[in-house]
């Protein structure tokens, strides 16, 4: 194969190596200018020749308006608004008969039972009080009159208790603090039917019993007697120790 003479065009490449670079370094000189020039004619959109749009004018745009069919559902029903659950009404507790008393201020939680009756020698109705003292194997107890109303029922509720009792079993009474009682004193009774009933005091009060006149016995009456309102009456033994000149009532309602 015959050898390529590279000697003798080296010159000549070089030569064509040196024109470009020549065009090259022109093209870049002049560059700037050609932009200008273009600039100038108008060729290109300038920041400060930028089309402005009109915008539409807030009035221009209508607001729909609210067709009859619109206005009636929504007066009448959302569809798309859940219904509430309506609050189930509390059963309220049918009335039934005490089984327990608490009275928190003066420490009270005890036992409540039906008082019983008997006719005594001269042929009178008595409530059986000596049925509620302590004995050996119990507290005292607290007695609900077979006349009184119950509660929930309304009525009168009366409870009798004592403030000593007989013998040496639990000295003090259930009732012995009775009369420190305050207006606004809470007391709650439980009936045997699982019902739970608040009531708060309104009156403290100590009525004579030593005479046993009518007009003694009509003011005893006046809380031991039925009532139109639902109250609680509780009656215990009052006046000087073993005399028992007085009775003892707190009404709460």
């Amino acid at each position: 194969m015959p050898r390529i003479p590279w000697r003798r065009w080296l010159p000549n490449l070089l030569l064509i190596i040196g024109g470009l670079m020549l065009l090259w370094a022109a093209l870049v000189t002049l560059k700037p200018f050609l932009i200008s020039s273009q600039l100038g004619s108008g060729n290109y959109l300038l920041t400060s020749n930028k089309i402005s749009l009109p915008l539409p004018q807030l009035s221009s745009i209508r607001t729909p308006e609210a067709t009859p069919e619109d206005v009636f559902f929504s007066l009448v029903h959302n569809p798309y608004t859940p219904t509430p659950t309506p609050t189930p009404t509390p059963t309220p507790i049918p009335a039934g008969p005490v089984i327990r008393v608490v009275i928190p201020s003066i420490d009270v939680d005890r036992a409540v039972v039906p008082l019983r009756q008997y006719r005594d020698s001269t042929g009178q109705i008595q409530y059986d009080t000596n049925s509620l003292f302590a004995t050996s194997s119990r507290l005292d107890l607290v007695g609900q009159t077979l006349t009184s109303g119950d509660p929930g029922g309304g009525g009168n509720i009366v409870l009798v208790g004592h403030n000593y009792n007989r013998g040496w079993y639990a000295w003090e009474g259930v009732f012995v603090s009775l009369d420190d009682l305050k207006p606004g004193d809470k007391i709650v009774l439980y009936t045997e039917n699982g019902g739970k009933f608040k009531y708060y005091v309104k009156k403290v009060v100590q009525v004579p019993y030593l005479y046993k006149t009518a007009a003694e016995l009509n003011k005893h009456l006046n809380y031991l007697g039925p009532t139109h309102d639902e109250r609680v009456t509780m009656v215990t033994c009052g006046g000087p120790f073993g005399v028992w000149s007085a009775r003892i009532y707190v009404v709460a309602k």
